[in-house]
C-alpha cells in the first residue's frame, strides 16, 4: 500500500482538509456516544472547571464554533449568531440532531469548494470592528479547534477513570492490510 501511495500524486490541500473533516466527524460521533453511554448523568452536566463548564458544554461549544465560522462569519451574519452552549441541558437526541445538522452543513460547504477557493478572503464585521481571514486559515483553525477540545474531553474522561474512545488517524484500517513475508522484504528493498 505504501508503494501504491508513492506512485500516486500527493493529495491537494483541499483533499487533505476534506480528509481531516471526515476524520473529525467520525471521531466526534464516537465521543458523542461515549459521553452519553459511559458518563453518569451527574458527571455529564457537572461543572468541571474546564474551558466550558460541563462535558456536554464542551461538545456543544465545538458545534457552536463550526456554526459561528461556517455560517455567521462566512456569511457575514455575526450579529445574528446565538450559541447553543449553555442554553439548556441537552439530551443525547438533541446533541445528535445538532451534530447531524453540522455534518450536513460541513459536507455541503466542503464539496462546493475548489482549490482556488482556499485563497479567498472572508471579510466580516466582528463585535466592534471589521476583520478578514483567508478561507484556508478558517478551515485549518477548525481542525485545530476540534483536536484541542477532544484532548480536553480526554482529560475529563480520565479524571473519571473512563477511557475515551480510541481513534487513530486511520480509524477504518484501510491502509493496514496484512502482507506476506515476501512482500514485506520486497517493500523494504531486501532480497529474500
Amino acid at each position: 500500500m505504501q508503494e501504491e501511495r508513492k506512485s500516486q500524486a500527493s493529495p491537494s490541500e483541499l483533499e487533505l482538509l476534506k480528509e481531516w473533516y471526515t476524520y473529525n466527524s467520525f471521531v466526534r460521533k464516537k465521543y458523542l456516544q461515549e459521553i452519553f453511554q459511559k458518563l453518569p448523568d451527574e458527571e455529564r452536566y457537572k461543572d468541571k472547571g474546564a474551558s466550558f463548564p460541563s462535558v456536554v458544554d464542551i461538545f456543544m461549544h465545538v458545534i457552536d464554533a463550526y456554526r459561528s465560522w461556517f455560517i455567521y462569519t462566512y456569511e457575514d451574519r455575526w450579529s445574528e449568531f446565538e450559541r447553543l452552549r449553555g442554553k439548556k441541558k441537552y439530551t443525547k437526541e438533541e446533541v445528535e440532531a445538532e451534530e447531524e445538522k453540522l455534518d450536513t452543513l460541513l459536507n455541503n460547504f466542503l464539496n462546493a469548494l475548489t482549490p482556488d477557493d482556499l485563497q479567498q478572503w472572508i471579510a466580516f464585521k466582528g463585535r466592534q470592528d471589521f476583520r478578514k481571514i483567508k478561507l484556508r486559515d478558517m478551515l485549518w483553525h477548525m481542525v485545530e479547534e476540534d483536536l484541542q477540545h477532544r484532548g480536553e474531553l480526554n482529560a475529563l474522561f480520565w479524571q473519571l477513570n473512563i477511557d475515551p474512545p480510541v481513534t487513530g488517524w486511520n480509524p477504518f484500517d484501510e491502509d493496514k492490510e496484512e502482507i506476506s513475508e515476501d512482500e514485506y522484504h520486497r517493500i523494504k528493498g531486501e532480497s529474500t
